[in-house]
């Protein structure tokens, strides 16, 4: 459900077309690539005010402009402009650009090929993303998991689990990798599928943040996707977690708020989904836990609510095109080798394979999703 939310204007609306024609031409000309890069570092610059600057002129250009003091200050007092010069004669736009290459950075200007497609017509799109990792698979839906730094145990399972259910079915589950809400869904899908782990991140790609999710960050990237709106060096300044935090909403066509507060970083993200017409789902906590109140203030307001983890994922399925393809390779599983052509009550699953209750039903779950077993009460019945 949508609240009644409007819909805001697409990019195409927001910003001009020269400006969107000239970021796209970058993508094939390293010195434009390489100054709208550079400029993306600009101390203090967000994404509108990029959009405006490349009303300028063409990245070389805006950034010819920069070095020598040319660039139209906002009229405001604090205006990050007065200092634009200094910094740009510090940086070499084509060492920037020869650094991002050499760290296997993927740089991505507005409509790029592998640009994500839910930016296009984003009513704040950024102008360049930069990526590491694998590139993802396109995919009908992808999910939003997010929640408070401070979370209880319970919120931490619950996004654990949800985490792995929908990484297990192939869908994408992105999150901030803050502490907290954000850490326990990629831990979860990691277990299952760590292709499906999307993260977006406030910082440069360099700059792990919290230092505490160094080994998560790092399994990320390996064999994820982590991206963000921010060069090399980039620090992970508090207002840019904001701007990260729309990116997240923008890229799922679900969200899902486990545990909040009333006010923070997870209702803005909430404000961001509902303005691009996104469903936005709760987890209903305990009325005494202080991390609940912003997840149960979302139920009573309309938010759909996360009956359980498994309903949730299981409501989600349809969304998805998940029937066996052609000539597609034969699906791989411990569990297929185990029950065998003969049906099997759950339980001897458990038992015949020494693994844990959790263990076994996520398999299930899984094969469930891929067409491979069906199950009927507490018996499971392998289909190919």
């Amino acid at each position: 459900m949508h609240w009644g939310c409007p819909v805001s204007p697409s990019s195409g609306e927001r910003y001009s077309h020269q400006a969107v024609e000239r970021v796209r031409a970058s993508a094939a000309d390293d010195d434009e690539l390489a100054a709208l890069v550079a400029l993306a570092g600009l101390p203090n610059l967000g994404p509108s005010r990029f959009w405006s600057l490349l009303d300028l002129g063409a990245p070389t250009e805006v950034w010819g402009r920069v070095v020598t003091g040319r660039v139209p200050p906002s009229g405001r007092a604090d205006d990050a402009a007065y200092k634009w010069q200094a910094w740009g004669r510090r940086v070499t736009p084509a060492q920037v650009l020869e650094r991002h290459r050499a760290e296997a950075i993927h740089l991505l200007p507005y409509g790029a090929a592998g640009f994500p497609e839910a930016f296009l017509d984003d009513p704040d799109p950024p102008v360049v993303l930069f990526g590491a990792g694998p590139q993802q698979a396109k995919s009908a839906v992808a999910v939003a998991i997010v929640g408070t730094r401070k979370c209880t145990r319970y919120g931490k399972d619950v996004a654990h689990e949800l985490g792995a259910l929908l990484a297990g079915r192939g869908v994408p589950v992105i999150s901030g990798l803050a502490h907290g809400i954000d850490a326990g869904a990629h831990a979860g899908a990691m277990t299952t599928d760590p292709r499906q782990c999307v993260a977006v991140v406030a910082g440069g790609l360099d700059v792990v943040y919290p230092k505490g999710n160094r080994h998560l960050w790092n399994e990320v990237r390996a064999h994820g996707r982590i991206m963000s709106e921010w060069p090399l060096g980039a620090a992970p300044q508090r207002w840019r977690f904001p701007a990260r935090n729309r990116l997240v909403a923008a890229l799922a066509s679900v969200v899902v708020v486990v545990e909040s507060a009333e006010r923070g970083g997870s209702m803005y993200t909430v404000d961001e989904a509902l303005r691009r017409d996104r469903e936005v789902f709760a987890v209903p906590g305990s009325v005494r836990s202080p991390a609940s109140a912003g997840t149960n203030r979302l139920i009573a307001d309309g938010a759909q609510v996360v009956a359980t983890p498994l309903a949730f994922a299981d409501a989600l399925v349809p969304m998805r095109d998940l029937s066996p393809r052609d000539g597609a390779p034969r699906v791989q599983s411990w569990l297929l080798e185990l029950i065998g052509w003969e049906p099997i009550a759950f339980e001897g699953v458990v038992q015949a394979s020494g693994r844990s209750v959790a263990e076994v039903n996520l398999e299930i779950e899984r094969l469930i999703s891929l067409g491979s077993v069906r199950r009927f009460g507490a018996v499971i019945e392998r289909l190919s």
